[in-house]
């Protein structure tokens, strides 16, 4: 079915009258599913991408949604922090352009979310809404993608946590949890509708969503007993050791729920009879919160994968062009026949999704960044902006404001992980990854220079330089070099 005519809500029949369209005819629905935490990790990646050192991983859902529609495998978030990335979809604009540039109080509607969320007043008015805007938020002549879809009549539901604000301005109807597709459908009736499903399996720590699976379940720190540790090909830029290796393989256990959970919302989407008119799109938020991931501007923080697929769409096709999470906001407008606001700078996939090309016109770069206090020093609270451009095959970093904690350098090291509190061994997080570098540094000299690069925001000492960097560049997807 035609996009364009799919949108039409009327048939004007050969006397001149106009009648209500029949659910054939509507618009097309969307199911996004949005995982947060999840890097760039699926054995379909592994098997294409042997550098990228991804082992001892299934993901034979995924890998499917892969092959049967576009995989997009240079796909990159606006910035790699939860509130911040969801807004460059929500605005389709770079987080410092539509004003939520770092994370945000957390909110939930009536359903869904732990204890400590903020919960919301039904219906939301400026005078009721808790959002304080004073720490971020999205500029209020910017319509949000979930107001442009109410004022066309879209039905919208959000699982898990809004984490943007303010609140009132993403009026969704409805708050459920991620495995209520068929209440969504339901409750939509006849109308299109848009399900923002947002698991949270893969969010640190990572021990808590797969406890029955632990060796020990009462050891938070014990293997998994789906992934093997010593199977895994260890992250190149963390610490190679049996404490790192089980903390990654409880990671790739918790990518395997997410697997098995993709499996069971298609097989539920097709049952109920709505998965020829439905786009589905999943992604993910941005990268594994591990230094260097989460909250960082590297390729391990901001590369997420991208599967499309659904009516319009020809699938079988891998595009390495680079796109950006930005590009979703007028994509999910076109599919349903909404226009894009005029600020946007996100630009619409359906060229690419429909066979037509196999890159976004005239965009030969996407930029992703960071603006918050998390990637360098988060000891001291102060602010770290940087910025990245990525043509697909290189990647380019330009830090513009990276402050540094004083002291030490080893203890500078132990306070500042490069990804704040994930690094922590306190009682809600697992294994101290960023000590473990530390401890390792004779040995695995590596981990430890690029862990004291980011927290130290200076240039390798002389010898390191000529051992690990000479004459090379940064590989895409890998955080490796390569030699030009």
């Amino acid at each position: 079915m035609n996009r364009l005519a799919s949108a039409l809500t009327v048939l004007v029949t050969c006397l001149g009258q106009v009648q209500l369209a029949t659910a054939e005819d509507r618009r097309m629905n969307v199911l996004f599913i949005y995982v947060e935490d999840l890097g760039y990790y699926t054995s379909e990646r592994a098997a294409r991408e042997p550098a990228a050192k991804i082992a001892g991983l299934q993901t034979p859902h995924l890998d499917a949604l892969a092959r049967e529609g576009v995989n997009f495998t240079h796909a990159f978030c606006g910035q790699s922090v939860c509130s911040p990335s969801k807004s460059a979809i929500y605005s389709g604009m770079l987080p410092h352009a539509n004003g939520i540039w770092r994370n945000v109080f957390n909110r939930h509607g009536s359903r869904g979310g732990p204890d400590n969320w903020i919960p919301l007043a039904s219906p939301l008015t400026p005078e009721n809404d808790p959002s304080n805007t004073g720490v971020g938020g999205m500029h209020e002549d910017l319509p949000t993608l979930i107001q442009l879809l109410k004022r066309n009549g879209v039905y919208c539901a959000l699982s898990g946590k809004l984490h943007v604000q303010p609140a009132r301005n993403f009026p969704y109807d409805v708050f459920v949890d991620a495995a209520d597709i068929d209440e969504v459908i339901a409750a939509a009736g006849d109308k299109p509708w848009l399900f923002w499903c947002n698991p949270g399996d893969t969010h640190a720590p990572f021990w808590k969503s797969i406890q029955h699976k632990l060796v020990n379940p009462k050891d938070r720190n014990s293997a998994p007993n789906d992934v093997d540790p010593a199977a895994i090909g260890m992250l190149p830029w963390l610490p190679d050791t049996p404490a790192a290796r089980i903390d990654v393989a409880q990671y790739y256990s918790n990518v395997r729920n997410i697997d098995a959970f993709v499996g069971s919302m298609l097989d539920r989407l097709e049952a109920s009879g709505e998965a020829d008119r439905t786009l589905v799109v999943f992604t993910g938020d941005h990268g594994i919160p591990v230094q260097r991931g989460k909250t960082s501007v590297y390729p391990a923080g901001t590369q997420v994968p991208c599967f499309v697929r659904g009516p319009d769409v020809e699938g079988g096709r891998v595009i390495s062009a680079p796109i950006s999470q930005m590009d979703f906001n007028p994509t999910f407008l076109e599919a349903l026949g909404i226009e894009p606001t005029a600020a946007c700078q996100g630009r619409s996939l359906w060229p690419i999704l429909g066979g037509q090309a196999d890159r976004v016109a005239g965009r030969r770069t996407v930029m992703t960044e960071t603006n918050n206090s998390f990637m360098s020093a988060p000891g001291n609270g102060s602010t770290t902006m940087a910025r990245a451009v990525c043509d697909g095959r290189y990647y380019y970093i330009r830090n513009l404001i990276q402050e540094t904690v004083g002291g030490p350098v080893e203890q500078t090291l132990f306070v500042g992980s490069g990804n704040g509190e994930y690094g922590s061994p306190g009682p809600q997080y697992a294994i101290n990854l960023h000590d473990d570098t530390v401890l390792q540094k004779e040995a695995q000299p590596l981990p430890y220079e690029l862990l004291r690069q980011l927290c130290m925001n200076d240039a390798p000492p002389r010898a390191i330089a000529r051992q690990l960097m000479p004459r090379r560049a940064l590989r895409v997807g890998t955080d490796r070099t390569m030699p030009r």
